[in-house]
């Protein structure tokens, strides 16, 4: 008996283990099934993560225009082709594989049989990615997607297409820095100034993953189509950025310089036509590397005696009959001297020669003795022209500028007397410049602008309608007219005057500045300057030019002034241009007749114009007149024409072009 309730509560315990056993593989496999199906499903979608993506597509960057509305940057869309051999069926393959071959033969010059066999070779492998053509322009594209097979689109004929936006610069040798850039090296020129107006909004597409590395469209449309930039139009004006290039080049490349610098600037408009920099490579050419006009800041040298003389002018401290003791070119100040580069003798001047003759003595003295009592009184000048402060252009880079202040731990006993002529401050070609067109301007001094407008599909976004004023008037009117007599006598009599002519006149001061003069041991090297503007009366552009570093000489007059006065001669013509289109207008005889009558007869033949000898006729007569007809005129040089094309005689037809080669 208790053998047999031994033995059933032994089965029993059995029973009970075999059931635990039982529910327990069951919980585990219960488990292990919604543990495999939630982690398949995550996994599925970090599959699904890595092989799909969302990739930017970047928008169609604006195009930049010259002040002509030529165009001066612009994005050009390129086009890679790819096959999907994997998503063209074989029998859409075999029928149209050879007309397909005879058609890329056609388009890329190539023998068809080296597509044929790439092609089978390709579509053996299951190629899903395999490059047909790079950088095609959009007229080579649009006959490609039409061929055989590709014309039935991503899906069905494999046919894989990826844009890409392809920046192209149109003055890159004469203006690589001013149009600039906005990429890894950051923000500079144009390009940087106006990005956020350029650059647009950028669109999505998903993407499928064909390899480690490689993506093709997953779809042909996009997930959110990208928005193109706004244009951007320029006030540079490429005929005179042309110019003013090529003139400076001549002279860095003749002085040996380290590098150099030219703005032009409309006295009116504040707008600027054009800005160049040069700088020395280690090949020995120059390039456009950096923008010196913008951001290099100096002590400007003698250019700043006009600033100093304008402000005792102002404060009624001289008149231009004052005489001032010369000390013989030698000026003892606090146990320094002063001296005199260009001392010619003269025991005394009055202010007028003292400017026309860059002469640091008499301006030490004149400021010296009647500010030294009072400098902040001067200083204040420095500082109601916002001499101090950065002008805020558009450009990104601006130097800052430095105007010292009694007071300063840099101020010394010295400093004033060598302020006067333009040691211990510090100012930037551009910075120079605005100043001198205020004086050209009438005393208006007005922010250097470099963008016309801003348009969006035709529509104008901003716009530049009138000039930015800085300050209203710089002096009154009467201490204007003395300083600007004063600036046409620097070049009719003073410094400049070895390239005087009075069928070309500007005003405008010599500079020449030594620099690091304070390390000892290092040769000696000096900024060549010269700033002013043209026509001397009734101005219509004012212009800096800054040569660093120059080997063979090193004076405002050897160096700089040449290159101001090539600019000068070379736009005079166009200056004139109007005034000589006011008298075609309103004179009824044609002007053109008139003037060349005594070199050729017969200009019209039967209403049909005929080309006449020009040989000798002044380039700044002729060529305002030819264009006034309806002809496009390409000229070098500043002279009397010296060679023509088409010849005398030869028929000429409307909007014909005609050469003309000017002397030196």
């Amino acid at each position: 008996m208790k053998q047999e309730k031994k033995d059933r509560y032994t089965l029993l315990y059995k029973s009970y283990l075999i059931s635990f056993i039982f529910m327990f593989i069951a919980a585990l496999i219960i488990f292990n099934l919604l543990y495999i199906q939630n982690y398949s499903e995550g996994y599925k979608k970090s599959v699904i993560e890595k092989a799909i993506r969302t990739n930017v597509i970047k928008a169609k960057r604006g195009n930049i225009y010259a002040s002509d509305s030529s165009i001066l940057a612009m994005s050009v869309i390129k086009y890679d082709i790819h096959i999907d051999f994997k998503s063209i069926s074989n029998k859409l393959f075999q029928e149209n594989i050879v007309s397909l071959c005879n058609s890329l033969e056609f388009l890329f010059k190539k023998p068809k049989i080296i597509f044929y066999k790439k092609f089978y070779e390709e579509k053996i492998k299951g190629n899903r990615y395999f490059l047909l053509a790079k950088n095609l322009d959009y007229p080579h594209y649009k006959i490609l997607r039409n061929f055989p097979i590709f014309n039935k689109g991503q899906i069905r004929g494999g046919f894989i297409v990826e844009k890409k936006s392809c920046r192209i610069h149109t003055l890159e040798s004469i203006g690589k820095r001013t149009l600039g850039y906005d990429d890894h090296r950051g923000k500079a020129g144009l390009e940087g100034a106006f990005s956020k107006y350029l650059k647009g909004k950028d669109g999505k597409r998903l993407e499928q993953r064909i390899s480690s590395k490689v993506w093709k469209p997953l779809k042909s449309e996009n997930k959110i189509d990208p928005e193109d930039g706004k244009d951007v139009y320029s006030t540079i004006d490429i005929y005179l950025q042309d110019i003013a290039y090529h003139a400076l080049l001549q002279e860095l490349t003749i002085s040996q310089a380290d590098h150099g610098c030219v703005i032009i600037m409309d006295v009116n408009n504040g707008e600027i036509p054009a800005i160049i920099n040069l700088e020395k490579t280690k090949k020995n050419t120059y390039e456009d590397l950096r923008n010196f006009a913008v951001w290099e800041g100096n002590e400007p040298g003698s250019t700043f005696k006009t600033m100093a003389i304008l402000a005792a002018i102002e404060d009624k401290k001289i008149d231009i009959d004052m005489i001032v003791n010369m000390k013989g070119g030698v000026m003892k100040l606090k146990g320094r001297k002063i001296k005199d580069s260009h001392y010619n003798g003269y025991i005394e001047m009055n202010p007028k020669q003292i400017l026309e003759h860059s002469s640091n003595v008499g301006i030490a003295k004149i400021i010296y003795d009647n500010y030294k009592e009072n400098p902040k009184k001067f200083i204040k000048h420095l500082y109601d022209w916002k001499l101090d402060k950065k002008i805020g252009i558009d450009i990104p880079g601006e130097g800052v500028p430095f105007i010292p202040n009694p007071g300063d731990p840099n101020w010394s006993s010295i400093t004033l007397p060598w302020m006067t002529f333009g040691y211990n401050i510090k100012l930037t070609p551009l910075q120079i410049l605005t100043f001198y067109n205020a004086i050209a301007n009438n005393g208006k001094m007005i922010k250097p602008v470099f963008i016309k407008e801003i348009k969006y599909k035709e529509k104008s976004i901003r716009k530049n309608t009138k000039p930015i004023v800085i300050i209203p008037s710089i002096a009154r009117e009467s201490s204007l007219t003395k300083i600007q007599n004063m600036l046409k006598g620097v070049v009719k009599n003073g410094t400049a005057k070895k390239y005087y002519n009075p069928d070309y006149p500007y005003a405008g001061k010599t500079g020449t500045t030594q620099l690091e003069y304070w390390v000892k041991g290092k040769p000696l090297s000096y900024n060549s300057s010269f700033v002013g503007y043209f026509p001397a009366d009734n101005p219509k552009y004012s212009c800096i030019v800054v040569i660093s570093k120059p080997k063979i000489g090193y004076y405002g007059i050897e160096v700089a002034v040449p290159v101001f006065d090539k600019i000068a001669r070379s736009i005079y013509p166009r200056i004139a241009k109007k005034k000589l289109y006011i008298k075609i207008k309103n004179n009824k005889e044609n002007l053109l007749s008139k003037i060349i009558e005594s070199k050729s007869k017969n200009i019209f033949n039967n209403n049909k114009l005929i080309m006449p000898n020009i040989i000798s006729i002044p380039g700044k007569e002729i060529i305002p007149l030819l264009e006034n007809m309806g002809f496009n005129i390409m000229y070098t040089g500043i002279g009397k024409v010296i060679e023509q094309s088409p010849y005398p005689g030869k028929k000429l037809k409307k909007n014909q072009i005609i050469y003309l080669k000017l002397a030196e």
